[in-house]
């Protein structure tokens, strides 16, 4: 980037310094554990055979369904962006929120996704939604991260169900009429495959898949212990792991087979979510030949709403070219389909990152793909 390109952005965002911060690894919510839905190779062909309830699970959520339209209403939310906010070093140590505001602003991002681990990090969500936040056309959604309030995928349901309600109880307390949605665990899936891309229920892990279940169960009830009107999402990390919701959705365990063992608790959220990185490929023709279409597969299995909220380029392997050039693409298909699929939103990981971000981690330095994703919202308007 040039001086004077330097120049105007600090002019931009004046109180922002440029010095040396601290740079988080691609999607480091908060966990030391580095899983990456970009990363993970597809190794085999995804397809269908999963069992489905569909027509069910419209009947048992209309309600809510309802309540969730009536919670969009004059909200817009399809542009968003990924941010750690909640941090205490680093960047988003001296980027004030006032400023981050800014940025978003600029970008045309209604969105701003924020992960939390404790009671403390959901303050300081607290906090912006109350100051510089407030008023502004902004949302935050908070992402609940159990791998960094102590949980272990080799606990039991029991222990894992009691730890996911504690962290969403003291995560939602404070941010209890200031937010209409939180996504309910980051990636937790990654720890479970064994074997294949995702796609089939023999690719789990039957012994660490109560736990995995138990969870997100308890996230989901402590959220809505707090505030039964929190809409509650819940995602996966790898690219073809939409057979892991549908086990959740269904109340089936792994067990070696390909059908697995029913029977288990039914888990119900109220939007679904998902990760799809460049890596990937294309989402409507995905897996090892290219025939998958897993948007029609989430849309058929749950009937929900669908948040994409992670999607980005390949870090350090793209240029600054073609960065630009896949925020482009990607967000003229996402919103191409938004309608089709019942899309709500999709969140680029993310405002500030060396490698995947828009802002450079001195604060100040904008990458080609940051015009890219301004110059596509102002002309794209939703």
């Amino acid at each position: 980037m040039s001086t004077k390109q330097n120049h105007q952005d600090q002019q931009q965002f004046p109180e922002i310094e440029s010095q040396a911060a601290l740079k988080f690894p691609r999607r480091k919510f908060l966990s030391a554990m580095a899983a990456g839905a970009g990363s993970v190779a597809l190794s085999a062909c995804g397809g269908g055979g999963a069992e489905s309830d569909l027509a069910d699970a419209t009947a048992k959520s209309a309600e809510i369904e309802a309540t969730a339209k009536a919670a969009t209403t004059g909200q817009k939310l399809f542009y968003g962006i990924n941010g750690h906010m909640a941090y205490n070093s680093g960047i988003y140590s001296y980027v004030t929120q006032a400023n981050q505001v800014k940025i978003l602003k600029d970008l045309g991002a209604t969105v701003y996704r924020a992960d939390v681990a404790s009671g403390g990090m959901a303050q300081v969500l607290a906090t912006a939604l109350n100051g510089a936040f407030k008023g502004s056309g902004i949302i935050i959604l908070p992402v609940l991260n159990p791998r960094s309030a102590g949980y272990d995928v080799k606990s039991s349901e029991s222990a894992a169900y009691t730890l996911g309600y504690n962290l969403a109880v003291n995560c939602t307390r404070p941010l209890k009429g200031l937010v209409k949605y939180i996504e309910c665990g980051n990636e937790l899936d990654v720890a479970l495959k064994i074997g294949g891309d995702g796609s089939a229920t023999t690719d789990w892990n039957a012994s660490y898949w109560p736990s995995f279940r138990g969870v997100i169960r308890g996230m989901i009830d402590g959220v809505k212990a707090i505030d039964s009107s929190i809409q509650v999402g819940v995602n996966v990390g790898i690219p073809m792991a939409y057979r892991a919701l549908q086990m959740l959705w269904n109340g089936i365990s792994p067990n070696g087979t390909a059908a697995g063992r029913g029977g288990a608790a039914l888990v119900r959220w109220d939007f679904t979510t998902y990760h799809w990185y460049k890596s990937s490929y294309n989402i409507q023709r995905a897996g090892r030949t290219a025939s998958v279409d897993v948007l029609q597969i989430l849309k058929d299995s749950f009937g929900k709403p669908i948040w994409l909220t992670e999607f980005g380029w390949s870090g350090s392997q793209d240029t600054n070219a073609s960065a630009a050039a896949y925020v482009t693409s990607a967000m003229t298909q996402y919103k191409s389909v938004k309608d089709k699929y019942n899309i709500q939103c999709v969140m680029l990981y993310a405002v500030i990152d060396d490698n995947y971000g828009l802002v450079k981690t001195d604060g100040v330095t904008k990458t080609a793909a940051y015009d890219a994703f301004k110059n596509f919202t102002r002309a794209n308007p939703v």
